[in-house]
């Protein structure tokens, strides 16, 4: 019985959370879908500010179909550019453009919105407690194989 609860309490989780990014970008500009935005995240956090799709499917667990698929609709958006790597031409390297970097700053502002109304609610002590938990569940699953 700890399995079903556990997963309906994730499940309700992750519907509340997107319900809040989408009722918080209504007012602006369209949402990106999750995982656009995660792609996103990627390439904003990148070292050298770029990414190959392999090392974009290997960190999200994306299919290469369904990557490519993100991909080009982040192109058709102006959000990011593809170019030939300089070092290996047969790599492509993905980057985020002016307005993808302000698309990703704009919806990562929200999501932090929300996890501040998170901690304002349930106390910081209880935030800090719960925080080992998170990262304990997310380091399993990300350890799993599919």
């Amino acid at each position: 019985m700890l399995n079903e609860n556990l997963l309906a309490v994730w499940l309700r989780l992750t519907c509340v959370i997107d319900n809040h990014r989408l009722a918080a970008a209504h007012a602006a500009e369209e949402r990106l879908p999750f995982n656009e935005a995660m792609v996103c995240g990627l390439l904003a956090q990148a070292s050298d500010g770029s990414m190959t799709a392999s090392e974009l499917c290997r960190q999200t667990r994306i299919l290469k179909s369904q990557m490519n698929a993100i991909l080009r609709s982040l192109e058709r958006k102006g959000l990011i550019s593809r170019q030939r790597s300089r070092t290996d031409r047969r790599q492509v390297e993905l980057r985020l453009l002016p307005e993808g970097i302000a698309r990703f700053q704009e919806g990562h502002r929200q999501s932090v919105a929300i996890v501040d109304r998170l901690i304002s609610e349930m106390g910081e002590e209880k935030g800090r407690l719960l925080l080992p938990l998170l990262r304990q569940a997310a380091d399993i699953f990300e350890n799993m194989e599919a």
